[in-house]
C-alpha cells in the first residue's frame, strides 16, 4: 500500500509538470464590470519584487532565497513525518491489525538492547520506499535553511529513529542504510527537480498549477512554502532556478525480453521510460553536490511492478584534469542509487565512487564523450534463487560496481551510445553468496523532425550466483526495445 501511495505521487507529478510547461495564467477579471477581463490600461505593470544582488547578504534576498536555518521546525517536521507514516500504518493500513506498529516502552526497551539486524521486507519496500521515505527527512532540512551536507545528519537521525522508535519490529540495519543512503541521493534530485517546477513570479492558475506539481515532487518544500506565505508571494526567481543547461527525454515503445535467447519468447510490453540530465560538469556545472546529475526513471506496464527502474547519479565535487576546446578531461567523486525490479530482475544499490569523464569535439559539430566509474556499494541487494531463513526472495551484501558509457551525438541527440555495467555483491545476510551481474547496452537513436525521433536499443544481462550452500546459478537475459523518442527541451 505505501509502495502504491508513493507510485502514485510520482506519476502525479509527472502528469502535473506537463501541464504546467503548457499552463497560461487566469485572465485578471475587472473588479468594476465582474466577468469581464480587465482592460490593458487598469492591468498592474509592476515588477515582481527587485533584488539587489550586489547587497545581496543584506538585501530582499536574505529574506527571499538564503533560508535562515530553523533547527526547531527541522527537528519537528522529521518526527511528524515518522508519525504521519506510523499513524498511517498503525490504524489505517490493514485496518489497523498489524500487531508490528503498536509501539510503547516495553518495544522501545527490548528495541535499544537488541540492536540492529535484517529485516524481511519485499524488495519493492525496501529498495524504493524507503530511500523516498529518506528523501523526506532530507528534504524537511533542506527548505529549512540546510546545505546539502548539513541535510545529511537529518536524514540519518530520522531514519534511526525511525528504526529504534516507531516499529516493533527490531531496528534493521538494511532498511537505516536504505533509508539514509538512499534517501540523501533521492532527495537532492527531488530538491533541485522542484525547484524548477516552480515559478515565484507567476500569478493564477499557472503558479497554483507548478505550486501543485512541486509539491506533488518535494511535499516537504511544498509544505514549509505554506507555513512562510511563499506560495502565492509574487517575487523574483532565485538566479540558480534552473541549471546552466538542462536535457530532457522521454521514449514510449515496446521491449521484448526473454530467457537465453530473443528468438524464445513472445514476452513484448509497453514501457515509457524519462531521462533528465541535470547541469553539464563539461560547462561548470560541479560546484556544489548535484550541481550536475541524471536521473532516469522507467515505467514497465503489465510487469510485476510500474516503477520498472530509477536511477540516479549526482555529482559531489570535481575538477578539470585538462580544459580545451578539442577535449577535456574531470576526475570527479559521485553518489549513485540504482533500483531495477521486474519480471527477471531484482537489483538495488547505494554507492559512492569516482568517475573519470571526457567529452571530445569531432567535425560537423559531433562530440564524443565518455566515463568511466567505478563505486564502492555499500549495500547492495540481488534476487536470490533459493529461500533463507531471511524470508526474502534477495540477499543483501557489500560489493564493488564498474561501468563504461560512450555517446556520440550533436544539438540533444545521442545517435550511438555504448555502456556497459557490471556489479559484484558478496551477499552476508540471505544465502552467503557472491552475485555478479552485468548489464550491456547498444542504443541508437535517429531524429525525424525537430524534437521526434525514433529509437532501437538493445541490452543483454548476464547474471551469475555463486552460493556457499546450494548449486549455482547463471542466467542470460537479452532484451530488445524498440521507441519513439521525444527531447523535451
Amino acid at each position: 500500500m505505501k509502495l502504491k501511495m508513493f507510485g502514485s505521487l510520482v506519476i502525479l507529478f509527472l502528469l502535473l509538470g506537463a501541464v504546467s510547461v503548457s499552463a497560461q495564467t487566469d485572465p485578471v477579471l475587472d473588479p468594476d464590470q465582474p466577468g469581464s477581463p480587465m482592460p490593458p490600461e487598469k492591468w498592474d505593470s509592476s515588477e515582481p519584487e527587485s533584488i539587489d544582488w550586489d547587497g545581496a547578504h543584506y538585501s530582499a534576498l536574505t529574506d527571499t532565497f538564503i533560508v535562515k536555518k530553523n533547527f526547531l521546525r527541522t527537528s519537528v517536521e522529521v518526527v511528524g513525518v515518522n508519525t504521519l507514516i506510523w499513524f498511517y500504518d498503525r490504524y489505517i493500513r490493514e485496518g489497523g491489525t498489524n500487531p508490528g506498529f503498536r509501539i510503547g516502552f516495553n518495544s522501545w526497551e527490548e528495541n535499544l538492547a537488541n540492536g540492529f539486524e535484517w529485516d524481511d521486507n519485499n524488495f519493492a519496500t525496501n529498495q524504493f520506499a524507503h530511500p523516498y521515505h529518506g528523501s523526506l527527512y532530507f528534504n524537511a532540512a533542506r527548505s529549512n535553511g540546510y546545505t546539502f551536507w548539513e541535510s545529511v545528519p537529518f536524514t540519518f537521525a530520522g531514519s534511526y529513529l525511525w528504526e529504534f522508535f516507531f516499529e516493533v519490529h527490531h531496528p534493521s540495519m538494511n532498511d537505516w542504510i536504505a533509508t539514509s543512503v538512499g534517501g540523501i541521493t533521492m532527495g537532492e534530485m527531488l530538491h533541485r527537480m522542484s525547484r524548477t517546477v516552480r515559478d515565484n513570479s507567476a500569478r493564477g492558475g499557472s503558479r497554483n498549477w507548478r505550486e501543485i506539481g512541486a509539491f506533488a515532487l518535494n511535499p516537504m518544500a511544498g509544505l514549509n512554502r505554506i507555513f512562510d506565505g511563499d506560495w502565492n508571494r509574487v517575487y523574483a526567481n532565485s538566479p540558480d532556478r534552473y541549471p546552466d543547461n538542462f536535457r530532457s527525454q522521454m521514449d514510449v515503445g515496446f521491449r521484448t525480453v526473454a530467457d537465453d535467447r530473443l528468438w524464445s519468447t513472445d514476452t513484448t510490453r509497453v514501457y515509457m521510460k524519462f531521462d533528465f540530465e541535470y547541469g553539464d560538469m563539461f560547462f561548470g556545472d560541479m560546484g556544489k553536490p548535484f550541481d550536475s546529475f541524471d536521473f532516469d526513471l522507467q515505467l514497465n506496464f503489465s510487469d510485476v511492478s510500474l516503477f520498472g527502474r530509477v536511477d540516479v547519479n549526482g555529482v559531489l565535487a570535481g575538477t578539470f584534469l585538462k580544459e580545451t576546446d578539442p577535449a577535456s578531461h574531470i576526475l570527479a567523486g559521485f553518489i549513485h542509487y540504482d533500483y531495477i525490479n521486474n519480471s527477471k530482475v531484482e537489483f538495488g544499490s547505494q554507492s559512492i565512487g569516482a568517475g573519470f569523464l571526457s567529452r571530445f569535439e569531432m567535425p560537423s559539430g559531433l562530440e564524443l564523450r565518455t566515463e568511466l566509474h567505478s563505486s564502492v556499494i555499500i549495500l547492495g541487494a540481488n534476487k536470490s534463487d533459493y529461500r533463507s531463513t531471511s524470508g526474502r526472495t534477495y540477499d543483501y551484501g557489500p560489493g564493488v560496481s564498474v561501468d563504461f558509457l560512450a555517446k556520440l551525438g550533436r544539438n540533444g541527440w545521442y545517435f550511438l551510445q555504448v555502456s556497459h555495467t557490471q556489479n559484484w555483491i558478496h551477499a552476508v545476510n540471505g544465502n552467503i553468496a557472491d552475485h555478479y551481474l552485468g548489464e550491456s547496452v547498444v542504443r541508437m537513436e535517429v531524429p525525424v523532425a525537430y524534437n521526434i525521433g525514433l529509437g532501437l536499443e538493445y541490452r543483454l544481462i548476464n547474471s551469475e550466483r555463486t552460493y556457499r550452500d546450494y548449486e549455482d546459478v547463471s542466467e542470460r537475459i537479452p532484451e530488445l526495445r524498440i521507441n519513439t523518442t521525444w527531447l523535451l527541451n
